[in-house]
């Protein structure tokens, strides 16, 4: 079974929900609605970060069952072999107008409004997978907001009985300089209080070598500092040896793993994508494989492609952080991964 997170996605919002009020129907956050969600997370293989990545893992053939968006089903031909079951609150996409809105913004909505309605576009919608499961009623009931971020945070404490041991490998080579190491560095910073303070954490940074600035150690308000500070005096320059960052941080993690062999190991690669010194992908692919050590990647100005080779062999995620939104990205994947 895979599903997406509740920080970032509303299906797995959804399904979250859903399922601890099937747990009990009378109060989500029950002992009873802890100790189903308890009991329904060991047997979890996957928790995508994104859409993309749970249809990734689908297509590979791990998954028996996976939630998604009728619409997203409809046109993905490579899935059909699924069968698409509702559940849940509906998604009927609907159209709200928000706030003390001028005579002209709701005059916009309302031809807005008269426009989706023609038949002709209606038509294309339903074509597309919307205005489908009319007599669907769910059994799910409303939520207070209050309640739904209760739910969120019960599922982060839950959906990993043991700690995660994380290793964070920065390109700080001079292809980094300037824009995207400034916005590499304020990011990070930014969204560093979002990873949980039980986790194991490390910091490895590289250009021509490989250095690491802060060795695996319980993210507590000492470490999280030494982070910090780390992260803040990087500085651009040299080549760019992607590959040997990545196995210096599979290196520190195996070793994690030799003293406490439930952890779960992930690394994280900040970069532009590009590699020009040291090991290749292909000299690493079947120790990565092997490993079963997640790559989550996330590109500054990025050869996007390249950074979405390395996360694919463990199905992990890759992001371009080249948006306006880049910390609300971090946060969203750090409340989820860590």
């Amino acid at each position: 079974m895979g599903y997406t997170n509740p920080f970032a996605s509303s299906t797995g919002l959804n399904f979250l929900i859903s399922m601890l009020q099937s747990f009990d129907s009378e109060n989500p956050l029950s002992i009873e609605a802890e100790a189903g969600l308890k009991g329904f997370q060991k047997n979890i293989r996957v928790v995508a970060y994104t859409t993309l990545q749970l249809r990734e893992a689908a297509k590979s053939g791990v998954l028996d069952a996976f939630i998604l968006e009728y619409q997203t089903y409809i046109n993905e031909p490579e899935i059909r072999s699924y069968e698409f079951i509702p559940f849940g609150v509906r998604h009927d996409n609907p159209v709200y107008a928000i706030g003390e809105l001028s005579a002209e913004k709701r005059r916009i909505l309302n031809e807005f409004i008269k426009f989706s309605q023609q038949e002709k576009y209606q038509t294309l919608a339903t074509k597309y997978g919307f205005n489908i499961f009319n007599e669907y009623n769910p059994s799910s009931r409303p939520l207070k907001g209050d309640v739904i971020i209760q739910a969120q945070n019960l599922w982060k404490i839950i959906k990993d009985p043991v700690p995660i041991c994380a290793v964070f490998v920065v390109d700080v080579s001079g292809s980094m300089d300037g824009e995207p190491l400034n916005n590499l560095k304020r990011s990070l910073i930014e969204s560093q209080k979002y990873i949980g303070s039980n986790n194991l954490i490390g910091l490895v940074s590289y250009s021509d070598d490989v250095h690491i600035d802060l060795p695996i150690s319980r993210f507590d308000l000492k470490n999280r500092s030494l982070f910090a500070g780390a992260v803040y005096d990087f500085k651009a320059g040299g080549n760019t040896a992607t590959f040997d960052g990545i196995a210096v941080a599979m290196k520190m993690l195996e070793e994690q793993r030799a003293l406490n062999p439930r952890l779960n190991l992930r690394i994280f690669v900040l970069s532009d994508g590009e590699t020009n010194r040291g090991h290749s992908l292909k000299d690493i692919r079947k120790l990565v494989e092997e490993s079963g050590i997640p790559i989550y990647t996330i590109g500054y100005n990025a050869n996007i492609e390249a950074l979405n080779e390395i996360s694919l062999i463990n199905e992990a995620a890759s992001i371009n952080a080249d948006t306006e939104d880049v910390v609300y990205k971090l946060a969203n994947l750090f409340n989820a991964m860590l």
